[in-house]
């Protein structure tokens, strides 16, 4: 497998400029950074979640932890993690566990991570455990126009602190 066919088409109709990058086998998004010998800050990461009013993807960087508390407040909802079976049938064209952190591509309402601003290259998912989409921030920005962004994660050795303040 290379790139996911919705994923792909999506770049396509957007025009997207994007490299494609090959890596050793990974599964985590951590992981697939060490292997590819990227910064694990560019390395984004896609949860996907679930409330009465439908899904929403939300990325972030690779080390980060998902506060869903402050992406619920952000949204104005009341998401939790959406299901394997789930996700399998939102991501048909992806490898269990690889799904690409573009939920537009899919249909899906995407919230992203303010945090991914500081970075001037982001990498994301393929859609197989081998594959990356190497973007420019602008054209990241240029992607995910109208889509939501907020501080919706933290580095996981804050996350402790964050939880007993809020």
């Amino acid at each position: 497998m290379t790139i996911a066919r919705k994923l792909h088409r999506f770049l396509n109709d957007h025009h997207a400029e994007y490299e494609l990058v090959s890596h050793p086998y990974s599964e985590r998004a951590v992981d697939t950074a060490h292997s590819a010998c990227i910064p694990v800050k560019n390395m984004t990461k896609a949860v996907v979640l679930h409330d009465n009013k439908g899904y929403v993807m939300a990325i972030m960087p690779s080390m980060n932890k998902l506060m869903l508390r402050w992406l619920n407040t952000k949204l104005d909802r009341h998401l939790n993690l959406a299901t394997e079976p789930e996700i399998n049938r939102l991501f048909p064209d992806c490898e269990q566990g690889a799904v690409p952190p573009m939920g537009m591509a899919y249909g899906i309402n995407t919230c992203w991570d303010d945090e991914l601003n500081s970075v001037k290259d982001l990498y994301l998912e393929a859609g197989d455990h081998r594959e990356l989409i190497h973007l420019n921030r602008e054209q990241f920005k240029e992607l995910f126009q109208g889509q939501s962004h907020a501080a919706i994660s933290c580095d996981p050795e804050e996350e402790k602190a964050y939880r007993n303040v809020l």
